[in-house]
C-alpha cells in the first residue's frame, strides 16, 4: 500500500537538496534529452521560416543550456564543497557547450551564425549562468556567515 501522497506532507523526506548530484551526471542528462529533443524536432513538421533556415537543433541546443544552467544552479545548495563544485560546473558547462552545439550542428548542417543569432544567445546564457552560479555561492557564504554568527551568539549567552 502506497502511503503519503499527499505533495504538501513534509514528512516524506525526499528533497532535491537532501542529496549531491555531479555537474557531469547533469550534462549526461540534459545530453541525452537535448538528443531526443532534437530527434523529434526532426520527425515532426516544422514552419515554413523553420525549414528555410532549419535552425530548430539551435533552438534545442540552447535551451538546453539554460536548462543546464538552471538545475545546476539549483542544486548547488546541496552540496559540501562548493569551490570543487563550482570547478566542475565550469568543465561541464564547457562541455555540454561544446556537445550540444555540436549535435545541432551535425542534425541541423547549418553553422550557428547561419542559424541565426544564437551565438548571442549563448553568449547571454553563459554569463547568465556564471551570474546566477555566482549569486548561489554568494547566498551560500552568507548562510554559512549567519550560522556562525549565531553560534558565537549562542556561546556568549552561556557564558556568565
Amino acid at each position: 500500500m502506497i502511503k503519503n501522497l499527499n505533495p504538501l506532507n513534509k514528512t516524506s523526506g525526499i528533497s532535491i537538496f537532501s542529496g549531491e548530484v555531479s555537474p557531469f551526471k547533469q550534462v549526461i542528462f540534459v545530453v541525452a534529452v537535448g538528443v531526443v529533443l532534437m530527434g523529434l524536432t526532426e520527425l515532426l513538421p516544422q514552419s515554413p521560416r523553420m525549414e528555410r533556415t532549419n535552425s530548430m537543433p539551435w533552438t534545442v541546443a540552447s535551451a538546453m543550456l539554460l536548462f543546464f544552467a538552471l538545475a545546476n544552479s539549483v542544486l548547488a545548495f546541496s552540496v559540501k564543497d562548493g569551490n570543487k563544485y563550482w570547478l566542475y560546473s565550469m568543465m561541464s558547462y564547457a562541455v555540454l557547450f561544446i556537445t550540444v552545439s555540436s549535435l545541432a550542428y551535425l542534425v541541423s548542417g547549418v553553422g550557428m551564425d547561419e542559424a541565426g543569432s544564437f551565438r548571442w544567445i549563448f553568449l547571454v546564457f553563459t554569463f547568465g549562468y556564471l551570474i546566477l552560479l555566482s549569486i548561489v555561492n554568494l547566498i551560500r557564504f552568507f548562510v554559512a556567515l549567519s550560522k556562525r554568527s549565531d553560534e558565537i551568539k549562542k556561546q556568549n549567552e552561556g557564558v556568565p
